[in-house]
């Protein structure tokens, strides 16, 4: 696996890595025998092809942040046909589509960096898209979230209630991926290795998530799961370790 690479799970029963992808439409590198999930990143990658025997294709990323896809809910529901086009080019038959993945961009009193200053968290921008996007195919709702404590990481997918509490993703109705998610980059090898090791079985448990990825990444050093040559970390050794459950 590329270390650039998102790793990923699918429970089937045994420990290991199921599936992968790298934000990009086209696999480089990585591990053939593992499943490849191609991603449209943005509306740069409007044009872009998608390996003909995908069975899942990703939508935009973080298109809420200024610094990821850039795209206020209107733009991100104008560009969505041509995702449905690209998902509808694969063998033999159409890739089911996950929504844009989104986060918290900011909050009210800093919205500096959203795409739209007024939609600071991503309930309310799925909600927009959705209610923007009328007809439009979506199979699966994508959320990130790096906090690095249980808890939140539930009230986050399942919504809490109280003052303050989240709204969750399971309001959609929709199988949920989390397709990053690790400790920020102030924690040790150790803290990711602690949250890693609670938030894999609430993950594997809940039925309303379908797939997840840890985020492996140069960005956040302490929780790369492979080095530079492809070897494996300990943080990595232990993910693949975990045993999964999901049929």
């Amino acid at each position: 696996m590329a270390p650039s690479a998102a790793f990923a799970r699918s429970g089937a029963g045994s420990p290991g890595i199921a599936w992968w992808y790298n934000w990009a439409a086209q696999a480089t590198g990585g591990d053939s025998s593992l499943e490849f999930v191609p991603m449209i990143w943005g509306s740069g990658s409007l044009t872009a092809t998608v390996p003909s025997a995908a069975d899942f294709v990703l939508g935009f990323n973080e298109p809420n942040f200024k610094a990821q896809a850039d795209l206020t809910t209107a733009q991100a529901a104008m560009d969505w046909p041509a995702v449905e086009r690209i998902a509808g080019t694969t063998m033999p038959r159409a890739a089911e589509l996950v929504s844009p993945a989104v986060n918290f961009c900011g909050s009210a009193s800093d919205p500096s960096q959203c795409s739209d200053p007024t939609v600071t968290d991503p309930y309310t921008y799925l909600t927009d898209f959705f209610a923007a996007c009328t007809g439009c195919n979506v199979d699966y709702v994508a959320v990130h979230w790096y906090n690095c404590d249980l808890p939140s990481l539930q009230a986050y997918i399942d919504g809490s209630s109280g003052s303050g509490g989240l709204a969750g993703f399971v309001q959609f109705g929709k199988p949920i991926w989390l397709t990053e998610f690790s400790c920020d980059s102030s924690h040790s090898v150790a803290d990711q290795l602690a949250y890693m090791q609670v938030a894999v079985p609430y993950l594997e448990s809940n039925p309303h998530v379908y797939r997840y990825a840890w985020f492996s990444a140069s960005g956040i050093p302490n929780a790369e799961l492979a080095n530079a040559d492809g070897s494996v970390t300990e943080l990595g050794a232990a993910y693949v370790a975990l045993p999964a459950s999901c049929p």
